[in-house]
């Protein structure tokens, strides 16, 4: 059969169907077995619609109760793992123990990063954060900076915002990428900016916090110019708060970097990572 039969074929069978359909002079709308047929069609979209939803919604929060019971499994295993090594100080079993914690933490850490790759929308900047510090702290790097940005930029509140900042910060520092590791202290600095505060306490009590741990993070790497400069700015936030216990805390802590700051180290300040 050539081109030109195939055509005409068509072209009856197309002739024939308009025929038909001139017979019947009703408006599509005023044919009740169209109408009817249309409707019952919507109708099965609509619930199909309702139906993938629900399944959909019901998906995501059985995989959040599974990653949240994850991570607050990891969470509590730091503790475990001090206080164990606090029980069996210089033990090889000890160690052997520490490092079974440390492939459960691996291993529980990981399978979180895949549940909370399914549906990353429906987790909060402290599950995040949870998740990228607890595989930072096993030196398991790959989903880190995916886990610290997505904390940092998820964050609802200056806490979730400090916190993953810091924590970043400091794993940068651990990666050896100094510029971006003091980029990210900045960011805590400048937290004020993103979510302002009133409280005079707060705001001196958290840059101060800040400002030790990057202090730390220069000693970490022995640039101790930098690192007592940062501390003298932690001091002079610590004289703006109130006396009481928890400004004794901070005084304290500050006084430890201090005394690391001052330790007889050769051959003077220096000036490494910059």
């Amino acid at each position: 059969m050539d081109e030109q039969e195939k055509y005409d074929i068509l072209k009856k069978e197309v002739d024939s169907l308009q025929i038909q359909l001139s017979k019947d002079k009703k408006p599509w709308h005023q044919n009740p077995s169209i109408f009817i047929s249309i409707v019952a069609l919507i109708f099965s979209f609509g619930t199909t619609g309702v139906s993938y939803y629900k399944t959909y919604e019901e998906g995501v929060r059985a995989n959040r109760r599974e990653a949240r019971e994850l991570i607050q499994r990891v969470t509590k295993l730091p503790i475990e793992n001090f206080e164990l090594m606090q029980r069996n100080e210089g033990s090889a079993f000890g160690e052997a123990l520490s490092g079974m914690i440390n492939q459960e933490n691996i291993l529980l850490a990981s399978q979180a990063v895949e549940l909370i790759k399914r549906y990353p929308d429906s987790f909060s900047s402290t599950e995040y954060f949870a998740v990228a510090l607890a595989l930072s702290q096993s030196n398991i790097k790959d989903n880190v900076p995916y886990l610290f940005e997505n904390a940092v930029k998820r964050a609802k509140n200056y806490n979730d915002y400090n916190a993953s900042t810091r924590a970043y910060a400091i794993y940068q520092f651990t990666q050896g990428d100094y510029l971006e590791g003091r980029k990210l202290f900045e960011m805590a600095l400048a937290v004020w900016n993103k979510y302002p505060e009133k409280n005079p306490f707060v705001v001196n009590s958290v840059d101060l916090v800040t400002l030790m741990y990057w202090s730390n993070a220069e000693l970490s790497i022995n640039n101790y110019s930098e690192a007592t400069d940062l501390i003298k700015r932690a001091n002079d936030s610590l004289t703006k708060l109130p006396p009481d216990p928890i400004t004794a805390s901070l005084a304290r802590q500050i006084a430890d970097v201090e005394r690391r700051i001052e330790q007889p180290h050769s051959g003077g300040p220096r000036q490494l990572g910059r």
